[in-house]
């Protein structure tokens, strides 16, 4: 089985290019999907991180608290790095089990913290979707009703472009409209199909 990454920065328009890969027959999975699955309460995850990070990170009823660990870890580069150590193993690991489960000729992963993760590992290439930051900030803004200061502390947080045009094998632009990442994509699966011939 062909497995690939689908990764991009914040407001790129990742979701949108994975949902039409899916439209193209190509088996993908949410890798940040399953990163909400393993930090659910009673998980081994969450409770490695409360260790690690603090109550805090918790709500009044002891699920992870979303939006506060945001807070924590995007302002404080070595607790976003506990963060990922922390999950990454555990991502891997259900990400793996889901892998093992189906039954198709290519696969991808749909993930925000590919690069440089476990997952990289498991992907023969990577795609990389790409956006203007001032596209990405007003798409984050819309998307999670946060103020453009909040925006822009997570576009900051997150590799530059530089960082992921050299570590993808291919590059999806998203600056114009979804009919146009729609043609991009289609085009990029076809060339993936046909390398499996």
């Amino acid at each position: 089985m062909l497995v690939f990454g689908i990764t991009g920065g914040s407001g790129s328009g990742k979701s949108s290019a994975s949902e039409r890969f899916r439209e193209n027959g190509i088996y993908v999975i949410d890798a940040d999907k399953t990163a909400r699955e393993v930090v659910r309460q009673g998980e081994p995850c969450l409770e490695e991180l409360v260790k690690e990070l603090g109550s805090e990170i918790l709500n009044d009823d002891g699920g992870l608290n979303r939006r506060k660990t945001g807070e924590i870890v995007f302002s404080d580069k070595k607790k976003l790095d506990i963060l990922n150590r922390v999950t990454h193993k555990y991502i891997q690991k259900a990400l793996e089990d889901q892998l093992n489960k189906i039954d198709t000729d290519i696969a991808a992963v749909d993930g925000a913290v590919i690069i440089g993760s476990p997952v990289e590992k498991m992907c023969s290439f990577l795609v990389s979707v790409m956006a203007d930051k001032e596209i990405r900030l007003a798409r984050i803004m819309k998307r999670d009703n946060i103020s453009r200061e909040a925006a822009l502390k997570r576009i900051e947080s997150q590799p530059s472009d530089e960082f992921y045009i050299a570590n993808s094998k291919y590059l999806l632009y998203n600056n114009i409209s979804k009919e146009n990442l729609n043609i991009e994509v289609d085009k990029l699966a076809k060339t993936i199909k046909e390398s499996m011939r």
